[in-house]
């Protein structure tokens, strides 16, 4: 009798699938899509089925040693989209896999299921080029009337929803706004859910019983059954990106699926990225305009001609501007995204300068808790009543963050009641007169009513080491107006920017005819791709070596129409006791900047205690 083979994928970065014997008592029930439990380099661990095969080409193999489903948990389009994402992102199948799956789907847990798909829903494979339209909804909620017309039009044709938002709490929020649709069964996907709890959900939507499926970035992969459409809110965000090997974007899954499926897929926001608008633009697709309800002007202060006191971080016409919100009544939002009382504590003697040991960056002053913090690894401590380097006392803590504005305010607005809001704030702090925030306070936009928005620093935004910073500068300007009631005071050294006469004029055509040109001359995305080759470790000169060697191995390689940037500390040299080198890899196309990078990885050495990652589209 022949044996029966299967082939198994794991989710570790390596190879696959591997061929296992199938005992016996299992032959008449194992199919592709279920997890069993596998012997893998010397361990126990959880694998997937790929497929069958009725010989194998290795003599010697290892058997299964438990089937974990009695159907399978990853239907056929599962499988295909996960091994797409594993040839775009560069990582294994397996991984893939683990990624689009509950974390109780990763453990050797036995589960009874009901089978994924009625007969003949599975779709018939690559569906071509997916239909695509934008919302642009230039306020903050007009959006909700036109998505819940066209949900309800896809449930009423018994098809289901994908929704995905940026952060949790939007998840909430968008589901109060949608059980407006008459007989919608809603269900959150969260990863921050107890594994039990996550896993109901997901089984819940995978049976049908929740045909509208709400999450963030992982619900992307949620198995909603007959999926007619995929909405993406506000897919600009940072969060959609995932920080962690594989690096993917859901946006960028979401088009694979759609693709695959033959679903429409719907984005709607504020500020689309640029990548986005470029394909809107080629792709002809149709969009719908929502104009606000308010719009507030827009009042750009040269800090040229108005420069702050020295020990100020308001400018006089922006305190003006405050003042007279206060006699009115009004209340007012200030931006600064820097957290703290000061973001740098410097030797005034030898000019030495306070950083995390275990992160090379600048340690801030928390003035509150009379603390010096790392926001990168989060170590405290206390500030030194001597510089480490002379042993003198003159430690000075200059640049500011919200705690300083928040006193300096206390100063000239003593009858003002103020509030600071970050990242850890709990509570939108609705009371205040005054609100002192970082980057936090976007997610609470809409539950603030304010006069006046003051944006404090907009040239550190503008100036950021990142090729999005003008994209996520102008997105800034475009929320905050949208939150200001009566108007918006932009400080800046660079009038001149075309991100801030943009969000001036609230014109996007030349917000992204400027921001497209320019990328279209330093070839970045979307006329290009890139890929981020990483390698960490705790040696920096041992991981600086080991990039350079392996530059010196990709350069090498027959790679046409390949651009290889010479090896590069990243943006943050040292983070969690870890030195951090990148090699950046430009290109037309995906495929070819990974075949150079796997081909040279094959024959690379890797030392040991170096981690080489590759982050597509970073």
């Amino acid at each position: 009798m022949k044996k029966t083979i299967t082939q198994v994928v794991v989710g570790l970065p390596v190879p696959g699938p591997f061929d296992y014997v199938v005992p016996e008592e299992l032959r008449d029930t194992i199919v592709p899509g279920q997890r069993v439990y596998v012997s893998f380099g010397g361990r126990r661990t959880v694998g997937y089925v790929t497929g069958l095969l009725a010989k194998s080409a290795f003599p010697r193999l290892k058997s299964l040693l438990a089937l974990l489903d009695n159907a399978p948990a990853l239907d056929g389009e599962a499988l295909q989209l996960t091994k797409e994402f594993s040839e775009y992102y560069g990582c294994s199948w397996g991984e893939a896999i683990e990624t689009s799956l509950p974390a109780a789907l990763r453990r050797k847990k036995f589960l009874e299921l009901a089978p994924p798909r009625e007969t003949g829903e599975s779709p018939a494979g690559d569906a071509g080029a997916p239909e695509i339209a934008f919302c642009h909804d230039k306020g903050l909620t007009g959006r909700w009337p036109f998505l819940r017309e066209e949900i309800a039009q896809v449930l009423g044709r018994d098809m289901g929803v994908l929704v995905l938002v940026p952060e949790a709490h939007q998840a909430a929020e968008a589901k109060g706004h949608l059980e407006k649709i008459p007989g919608a069964i809603i269900t959150i996907l969260d990863r921050a859910l107890s594994p039990s709890e996550e896993l109901a959900r997901w089984i819940a939507v995978r049976e049908g019983r929740a045909r509208l499926a709400v999450g963030t970035r992982s619900a992307v992969f949620a198995p909603v059954r007959r999926l007619g459409l995929i909405v993406m809110i506000d897919e600009d965000h940072h969060a959609y990106k995932q920080e962690q090997s594989p690096f993917y974007h859901a946006r960028e899954v979401a088009r694979f699926r759609a693709r695959r499926t033959g679903c429409r897929l719907l984005f709607a926001g504020s500020v689309p990225s640029a990548e986005l608008w470029q394909d809107l633009k080629t792709e002809k697709a149709a969009i719908r305009a929502i104009e606000p309800e308010r719009l507030s002007p827009l009042q750009v202060i040269d800090l040229a001609n108005y420069k702050p006191q020295k020990w100020s971080l308001i400018s006089f016409p922006l305190q003006n501007n405050i003042q007279e919100t206060l006699a009115r009544g009004g209340k007012i939002l200030l931006f600064l995204n820097r957290r703290g009382f000061s973001s740098l504590t410097r030797c005034n003697q030898c000019g030495h300068t306070l950083q995390c040991e275990r992160c090379r960056v600048n340690l801030s002053y928390l003035y509150s808790a009379k603390t010096l913090v790392c926001h990168r690894c989060g170590g405290r401590s206390a500030m030194p009543a001597f510089c480490p380097q002379c042993k003198s006392s003159y430690l000075r803590s200059t640049g500011g963050g919200i705690e300083k504005v928040e006193s300096e305010l206390a100063r000239n607005y003593p009858q003002a009641r103020l509030a600071k809001f970050d990242k850890e704030t709990a509570a939108t702090p609705s009371t205040a007169d005054i609100i002192v925030a970082t980057q936090a306070v976007l997610r609470v936009l809409d539950r603030l009513t304010v006069a006046l928005v003051g944006i404090l620093d907009i040239d550190a935004e503008l100036n950021r080491l990142d090729f999005r910073a003008g994209q996520r500068a102008f997105s800034l300007m475009v929320r905050l107006r949208q939150a200001a009631c009566e108007k918006v005071v932009v400080q800046t050294h660079n009038r001149d920017s075309y991100c801030l006469k943009a969000a001036r004029d609230m014109d996007f055509e030349k917000f992204y005819q400027e921001e497209l040109k320019l990328r279209r001359e330093l070839s970045l995305p979307p006329f290009r791709h890139l890929a981020a080759v990483g390698l960490r470790g705790r040696d920096e000169n041992a991981v600086f070596e080991q990039a350079r060697v392996l530059y010196e191995h990709i350069k090498k390689h027959d790679a046409q129409n390949i651009e290889v940037l010479n090896p590069q500390p990243d943006f943050i040299p040292k983070l969690r006791d870890q030195y951090r080198f990148s090699i950046m890899l430009k290109g037309k196309s995906v495929p070819r900047l990974l075949a150079a990078v796997s081909s040279v990885s094959r024959d690379f050495k890797k030392k040991k205690g170096i981690i080489v990652t590759v982050n597509v589209d970073p």
